[in-house]
């Protein structure tokens, strides 16, 4: 599997500087410029490109495996406290487009193919680098011994796995509809290609979020006549 990098002026101007709509184990997630309902969804226009942004609060690097309806996009490696977003896959230049699942332009870009469970679902998997520590010996003693129950309280704890995945529940407005992820245009995004790190399995974090349309954020299409166009006047004062 091949790790990227973010590389060169478009890595910086893509940087998140907004705020984040989940978080959990020291990572977050959000969609640059859309905002969550506090329940994960976010809510989209048709044929909108987005941007998918996370954030690293801890003090070690992590990769960060992004997945949207279902199918994987890439993965890429995050430094410590580093915040970045990604607005294409690994292997196209396209721009992700959101588009309503039901629509044209939805059908063709495999709306037929992705699972109900899939549609608009942006999941990002974190996996942080094994946090390495260096005990510091005392000068009373050559090397640094550590009492059983503190070998005990330490070998409990590596087995416990924290999960931040957030439950979606489904939305009360019956308004909102299903939506998938297409490309369209041409990103000037580019990556490197980053090293290994010793993986810690036991912290992983998932965190997910699902895309979905909202008619009433749509700009109104259909034809209305000009303001004051069939405006009537009073007649004269008697």
């Amino acid at each position: 599997m091949t790790v990227r990098t973010f590389i060169g002026a478009a890595a910086i101007a893509l940087f998140a500087s907004d705020a984040y709509a989940i978080s959990g184990g020291g990572f977050s997630l959000s969609i640059r410029g859309q905002g969550e309902d506090g329940r994960g969804y976010v809510r989209m226009t048709h044929g909108t490109t987005y941007a998918i942004c996370f954030r690293n609060d801890l003090g070690r690097a992590a990769d960060a495996e992004v997945s949207i309806d279902g199918l994987p996009m890439g993965t890429w490696r995050l430094t410590a406290h580093r915040s970045a977003c990604v607005e294409r896959p690994v292997a196209d230049t396209g721009r992700f487009t959101f588009y309503r699942a039901d629509s044209s332009e939805g059908y063709a870009v495999g709306s037929g193919q992705v699972a109900r469970s899939d549609k608009g679902r942006v999941s990002v998997r974190f996996i942080p680098e094994v946090e390495r520590s260096y005990p510091v010996p005392t000068p009373y003693a050559p090397s640094t011994r550590y009492a059983p129950e503190q070998e005990m309280a330490s070998d409990s704890m590596a087995g416990t796995q924290y999960g931040a995945q957030r439950k979606m529940s489904p939305p009360p407005e019956s308004r909102l509809g299903a939506g998938v992820t297409g490309l369209s245009g041409e990103s000037g995004q580019r990556f490197g290609t980053a090293g290994t790190i010793d993986r810690d399995w036991t912290n992983a974090v998932t965190l997910e979020l699902r895309l979905v349309h909202d008619p009433r954020l749509e700009p109104p299409l259909d034809p209305r006549p000009l303001p004051g166009r069939y405006d009537r006047l009073a007649p004269p004062p008697v």
